[in-house]
């Protein structure tokens, strides 16, 4: 599980370099003590950096959900944009060289962005129990927020697993040679 989950993230180290600094800097925002920063390694923190899992609801929500979301709104667009350039209007190696790897360069980097959303497992965990205690409290405003917190909470926990074994990467990899087969 370890190689490929290290292999993924060697393929995608724009996107893992990425992830672990808006973490680092999530982190640094909400005051949590950062344990190791660097942030490409040959082991389950790839991609990620060492922090300590917050107690406070808030805290744990930003610390799964604001890296993932700063990947997306600058991922996202990249991706677009060069599959729309290069799919859509046509752009070709013949049209214009420079414009043609530009576009390229551009889907490398947010696709490999868009594969590194998710936060570690621990993270998503610490994230999925705190929702679930929110849930099962008698305070009628914890249930509250474990309810608007349930879904972000399901996603980065399934997210997390699914990245354990790089199966974003391969979603993105066959959902970007489909864009262009057909």
């Amino acid at each position: 599980m370890r190689i490929l989950y290290v292999i993924g993230k060697y393929i995608t180290f724009p996107g893992a370099y990425i992830r672990a600094f808006w973490e680092h800097m999530t982190c640094l925002l909400l005051g949590l003590p950062v344990e190791n920063t660097g942030y490409l390694r040959a082991d389950e923190m790839c991609g990620h950096i060492e922090h300590f899992l917050p107690k406070k609801a808030w805290a744990a929500y930003l610390s799964a959900t604001a890296p993932g979301f700063m990947g997306l709104i600058t991922g996202l667009p990249l991706v677009v944009l060069g599959v729309l350039n290069l799919r859509f209007m046509g752009i070709s190696f013949a049209d214009s060289k420079v414009l043609f790897v530009l576009y390229i360069v551009l889907i490398y980097i947010g696709a490999s962005i868009m594969c590194c959303l998710h936060p570690q497992f621990e993270v998503a965990q610490n994230l999925w129990d705190i929702t679930l205690e929110k849930l099962h409290s008698k305070d009628k405003k914890s249930v509250v927020g474990g309810v608007f917190m349930f879904l972000p909470a399901l996603v980065t926990y399934v997210g997390a697993v699914l990245e354990r074994f790089s199966v974003p990467v391969l979603i993105w990899a066959a959902g970007l040679a489909v864009a262009f087969i057909i």
